[in-house]
């Protein structure tokens, strides 16, 4: 990860120990760590009144709630650049003060010129502004996403990492982005569950081509079949990344509708929402 740039993207109530283990991992390598503040506030759906004269109406204390969130993001923020002068690192420190549903354009664009973006825990509690995040960094950024970053893991310089492979141009655009962190990790372990050959289109042994690939990259790799049985793909890869110790999870998001999955659920709806095992997921 030399002179990786990581984009946070914070909670209105995240901490300097959030961002600890990122401001780690950019001391090591020689990166840039920038951090995005983002406060959501109240949908804002005015009161018309009679026609044909009807004019806009602002509910009373919308306003103030919204102006309440600025000027807290805005105190954040110089927290936030005072703590990256002290650890001795340089990145943007920027807020967003918008309604949910308006932020997945807006961290898209913040994402540009990131190597890794991050999102933090302290998203999750409000579902609506999480989703939009989401989306944006994977349909609208360039990505890779990163979730469940703990102070005490080792997410960011993992010794041991679970590739879920299915062959798919995701899963290979996410596995391209954590290269520099599979060459330094231990152990690789190539996971396929219920691996279809013929579907694949990687001969009688899947997961080969991409083993021999990363092996010529310097990576201790190992291909494994897994087959879920009764279980769902997310609950056999939680299953086995726990059971392999992993402190990481590579994965393609969204290999089906991004829509089917929010309406049925799917592996990737599943994963994001998990909060144990540390992820990178990239569309």
């Amino acid at each position: 990860m030399e002179k990786f740039t990581i984009l946070a993207l914070q909670g209105p109530d995240g901490t300097h120990a959030d961002l600890a283990p990122l401001a780690e991992a950019a001391q090591n390598n020689q990166g840039r760590l920038s951090v995005l503040h983002l406060g959501p506030v109240p949908i804002l759906v005015p009161s018309i009144g009679a026609a044909p004269y009807a004019i806009p109406i602002i509910p009373e204390g919308w306003l103030g709630e919204r102006n309440a969130m600025s000027e807290k993001l805005g105190i954040t923020q110089g927290e936030t650049r005072e703590y990256l002068k002290q650890q001795g690192l340089t990145g943007e420190v920027g807020t967003i003060c918008i309604e949910p549903t308006a932020m997945h354009d807006h961290v898209a664009k913040h994402a540009l010129f990131a190597d890794i973006s991050v999102v933090q825990d302290s998203l999750r509690s409000d579902d609506v502004a999480f989703d939009n995040v989401v989306y944006g960094l994977l349909f609208e950024g360039p990505g890779p996403v990163m979730f469940n970053i703990k102070p005490d893991g080792k997410a960011l310089a993992p010794d041991n990492v679970l590739i879920a492979w299915n062959n798919s141009l995701p899963a290979a655009r996410a596995m391209r982005a954590a290269l520099p962190m599979l060459k330094s990790a231990k152990e690789v372990t190539i996971g396929m569950f219920d691996a279809d050959p013929s579907k694949w289109g990687d001969g009688e042994s899947p997961g080969a081509d991409l083993a021999v690939w990363l092996s010529h990259h310097g990576c201790q790799v190992t291909v494994q079949e897994y087959a879920t049985g009764r279980k769902s793909v997310s609950d056999a890869i939680l299953e086995r990344a726990k059971e392999r110790t992993a402190d990481l999870v590579v994965m393609g998001a969204y290999g089906r509708s991004h829509w089917q999955e929010r309406i049925f659920g799917g592996t990737t709806q599943s994963m994001i929402k998990q909060q144990d095992v540390a992820v990178l997921l990239s569309h």
